[in-house]
């Protein structure tokens, strides 16, 4: 038989509105914490800290009192697949944190979501950079019990967060989505975005000494900003060089954890000294992007 219409309510996700990613984070530590009370979180190692901000996923895992551990990362933030698999095995309750870096998804994320999910081990998503590689895309996202979102990372609001459970028991009264208030053209944002990446990145490619991470644009990515690898060339320098000229460069992740002072992690120990991020953001053009290159052409002398 076939019904007229779907009546089932098996493909949901409940949306909880919070102040922030941070707030969502700290809310899905709790409901682990329920289940878990002495139990432990793996992280990422590349954790940045900032003075006024402080750090966004760590400073929950501290406020839980919980233990944490570390799982290795590459200089491309690439996951050590076998690191993580050490990390976790021994005790399976442990909950795992993925990271979406400025929106972008590991090469080995059905890999490793699949070996996460055989061995029945709790994960989480962070999609604070990828609510739209997540939403438009669909290649993040829905794989762990929970995800969350940061807002203001993709579109201009100044604050707000989004907690998703992927699994939401059949009775739970559903939330009302958050996006059906934003009223803004999603897909157009991330149909933006991809198209400045893809041109920014043909431009980037020529100049030496920069090295742009993520080479290739994969399907469903909505990237966040365009990180590279500044080499031969002071990278704070050129951050407040390119942001005098009036290009809003960002510097993620300059600053590591006081956890992460003494890893082995290439991400932690290198990449963080040579970390900068271009806008692609939807407001810019190819105009704008043209003359950002010629500018950065002239700081690097090339």
């Amino acid at each position: 038989m076939i019904s007229k219409k779907a009546i089932k309510k098996k493909f949901r996700r409940n949306f909880i509105k919070t102040n922030s990613a941070r707030d969502a984070w700290s809310k899905i530590i709790e409901e682990y914490k329920i289940t878990n009370p002495k139990g432990k979180i793996i992280l990422p190692a590349y954790i940045g800290w900032s003075p006024n901000e402080g750090s966004g996923i760590f400073d929950s895992v501290l406020k839980s009192g919980l233990k944490f551990d570390f799982y290795d990362l590459s200089l491309h933030l690439d996951i050590n697949f076998e690191d993580l698999k050490q990390k976790t095995i021994k005790d399976k309750s442990q909950l795992v944190l993925l990271v979406h870096y400025f929106g972008f998804v590991d090469s080995k994320y059905d890999k490793i979501t699949k070996w996460l999910s055989e061995k029945n081990i709790f994960f989480v998503e962070d999609c604070a950079h990828a609510w739209l590689t997540d939403l438009i895309g669909g290649v993040c996202g829905r794989k762990g019990a929970f995800s969350f979102y940061s807002l203001h990372k993709l579109v201009p609001l100044n604050t707000g967060g989004i907690m998703v459970n992927n699994s939401p028991e059949e009775n739970l009264k559903p939330q009302i989505s958050p996006f059906f208030e934003l009223n803004y053209d999603l897909f157009s944002i991330y149909s933006i975005r991809r198209s400045n990446y893809n041109y920014l990145v043909n431009l980037l490619n020529k100049i030496n000494g920069i090295e742009v991470i993520y080479k290739k644009l994969e399907d469903g990515i909505c990237p966040q900003t365009l990180p590279v690898i500044v080499e031969d060339y002071d990278r704070t320098k050129l951050y407040h060089q390119m942001n005098d000229k009036g290009y809003g460069m960002v510097s993620l992740y300059h600053t590591m954890i006081k956890q992460l002072d003494n890893s082995s992690s290439q991400s932690a120990n290198t990449l963080s000294k040579k970390i900068i991020n271009f806008p692609i953001h939807q407001d810019i053009t190819q105009i704008d992007l043209d003359n950002l290159v010629i500018e950065l052409k002239i700081l690097l002398h090339v």
